[in-house]
């Protein structure tokens, strides 16, 4: 028995477990892959949009050689915490169930030699969304040349690429696909990109279309993808754009199956939560993106480490810890 079981080892589900070691109360911290899995699975060349000392947790500092860290840089050093601060994280054990009540929780987890089940007094939840992207819901989206997950342009090298999104992610990998030397497709709903994406990508982007280096087809929506490309539907009707690989990067949505079937109540495709993220089952909490669904662009590390600690603080508090 533990005093608090954090699903999640990212760096919200790690702030936790720090805000856990710092006020006292034994802890345990299940993931199902790596410690900062979400991270490890980030495009290779990422460079992050929020400056280090923003990504920082338990007062350990960030040194990172540019303004902003590289994905390296923060996989490094968040696995380097957990392992200076001794944490108890257990990898590749996933959670499959949350059962019981406030005080004598059981979780039900499984890892390589079968299914196991840990005690604790409180939960709290800290999946992340980057394992749950969005589907465009089309026929031929599960084709083997249909991926979710970019991780560099290499495999790309002189084939024809689509890309689906118009946000972030979708700016980013073309780009680094056109450089990888791909020949590369932008397709968007939306008459352009968002002007949300990232002050230096935009310009970059622009330029590469003006210049014909890449192809933008927007305010066009993709109805059916076949081993030979895309069907789509835009201004000019119905058309087709070959493609040898398609990319699909519409955004994720926060991972809640166990939340879920844990019978916490949802409002709006987010689970309810209290000011402390205390959701509706009693002693289960919900912090960073596993407390807002599908709105993934109010959550950050930055203030989903807070999250962290404000739940902490109110378990503590619940232990006479404080």
């Amino acid at each position: 028995m533990v005093d608090v079981l954090i699903v999640g080892a990212g760096p919200v589900g790690l702030a936790a477990a720090l805000m856990a070691k710092r006020l006292g109360l034994s802890h345990l911290v299940l993931e199902r892959g790596t410690v900062a899995d979400t991270i490890y699975r980030f495009p290779r060349q990422m460079v992050f949009f929020s400056e280090a000392k923003n990504l920082e947790i338990g007062g350990h500092p960030l040194v990172s050689q540019g303004p902003k860290p590289t994905r390296l840089e923060a996989l490094l050093y968040y696995q380097k915490v957990a392992e200076r601060e001794g944490l108890n994280v257990l990898t590749y054990t996933e959670a499959t169930a949350i059962e019981g009540e406030e005080g004598a929780f059981r979780v039900r987890a499984r890892d390589r030699l079968g299914e196991r089940v840990w005690q604790s007094r409180y939960v709290v939840v800290a999946t992340g969304y980057f394992g749950n992207p969005n589907r465009l819901g089309v026929p031929g989206e599960d084709l083997p040349h249909v991926l979710h997950r970019y991780e560099e342009a290499a495999p790309f090298f002189r084939r024809r690429v689509a890309v689906v999104g118009g946000s972030n992610s979708a700016v980013e990998v073309a780009l680094d696909l056109f450089r990888g030397g791909a020949e590369v497709a932008l397709v968007h709903r939306g008459k352009w990109v968002r002007p949300s994406v990232k002050y230096w990508l935009l310009p970059d982007f622009e330029n590469r279309v003006k210049e014909g280096s890449i192809r933008a087809v927007m305010a066009t929506r993709v109805k059916a993808i076949t081993p030979e490309g895309l069907h789509l539907e835009g201004p000019q009707g119905e058309g087709f754009l070959a493609a040898d690989f398609v990319l699909v990067q519409i955004g994720y949505r926060a991972e809640d199956r166990l939340l879920r079937e844990a019978g916490v109540r949802y409002e709006g495709g987010k689970p309810w939560v209290s000011p402390e993220w205390e959701t509706s089952r009693k002693g289960l909490f919900a912090i960073g993106s596993a407390a807002f669904g599908p709105d993934t662009r109010s959550v950050f590390i930055e203030n989903g480490r807070r999250h962290a600690e404000v739940a902490l603080l109110a378990v503590a508090g619940r232990l006479g810890s404080m």
